[in-house]
């Protein structure tokens, strides 16, 4: 994906605006519930806004600058990879029925005209899974003729 800036490389940094954060409850599967708060910030390097959750605890402990800090880091280190052609973010329910965020990354090539779309959870931004399965997205675009 392209820089937001002046089209140089992604080098590291998790340089974002605050958009906001707001709090809620996550209904767990027992039916109790656990106080999140919802925090939305915005990429400087891509200009991607995402939202994400994280409990009441953390955000007490951390706070949303260094939240959103780490999870610029990994949103920028997923749009900078290559043949990602776009990323945004949406909220959808899982299979559990409960609500989640995702960062959607649209696979592809350079020129848009081939591409899939790989959904993560923005919790799971940074496991190995997320660049598995944007790699495999690939892999089948080349076994389908994608260059």
């Amino acid at each position: 994906m392209r820089p937001a800036d002046d089209g140089t490389p992604y080098v590291g940094g998790g340089e974002f605006d605050l958009v906001g954060t707001a709090s809620s409850f996550r209904v767990n599967a027992n039916n109790t519930t656990t106080p999140i708060v919802q925090i939305t910030a915005r990429s400087k390097a891509y200009g991607v806004t995402f939202t994400f959750n994280v409990s009441q605890q953390t955000f007490d402990n951390n706070g949303a600058p260094e939240l959103a800090f780490l999870k610029t880091e990994q949103v920028n280190l997923i749009a900078g990879m290559d043949h990602v052609y776009a990323v945004r973010s949406e909220e959808d329910q899982g299979r559990d029925g409960n609500l989640y965020n995702y960062l959607v990354v649209t696979v592809g090539t350079d020129d848009g005209e081939i591409t899939t779309d790989v959904r993560i959870r923005m919790d799971q931004l940074d496991t190995p899974g997320a660049v598995g399965a944007i790699n495999s997205a690939w892999d089948q675009l080349v076994a389908l003729g994608a260059s």
